[in-house]
């Protein structure tokens, strides 16, 4: 009887712990490399979308976006599907992807559905400095604004490649 409970025991801490790591990956905890001064979007129907929020954190590489925003009206925005390689082909392989100094590709909100960094008539780059400049579209939430001057709000990434500060021109 003794021997019967321990398994039981064993077989719930292990289907603990597997749900625990489906239902928190990770990366949705990873803390990114936007600049926490600067980590702000505007949405006019999202409402403000944090680029470094805690427990979540937005990663700029060379190849794209990874990790999650966040947004209170609308929660996590993820920026690339696990193990993305950014093609946009598929449900299991998209993400938002650095070409130059543009973004382009798609994020994906539960709650907002997918938002496109490079719409027609938008887009978003990432300047000198690593700051974001210009809009994505979501259908159900509108234009992301990303950088605005007054009232001053935007967002910026601190990534640094091979040693150098990421500057796109």
């Amino acid at each position: 009887m003794k021997k019967m409970t321990h398994l039981k025991l064993a077989a719930a801490a292990w289907v603990a712990g597997l749900t625990a790591l489906v239902c928190f990956p990770a990366t949705a905890w990873a803390t990114g490399n936007i600049d926490t001064n600067n980590s702000f979007a505007w949405s006019e129907n999202a409402g403000w979308i944090n680029f470094a929020p805690t427990n979540g954190g937005v990663t700029v590489a060379t190849a794209g976006l990874s990790g999650y925003a966040w947004a209170e009206n609308i929660g996590w925005i993820q920026l690339a599907a696990m193990g993305s390689t950014y093609g946009n082909t598929t449900k299991d392989d998209w993400g938002v992807k650095i070409v130059g100094s543009t973004l382009q590709g798609f994020a994906w909100s539960e709650n907002a559905g997918w938002i496109n960094f490079a719409p027609t008539n938008g887009g978003v780059t990432i300047q000198s400095g690593g700051q974001f400049y210009g809009y994505a579209w979501g259908e159900n939430v509108g234009w992301i604004h990303f950088q605005k001057a007054s009232p001053a709000y935007g967002v910026r990434t601190t990534a640094s490649l091979g040693g150098t500060l990421i500057l796109f021109r």
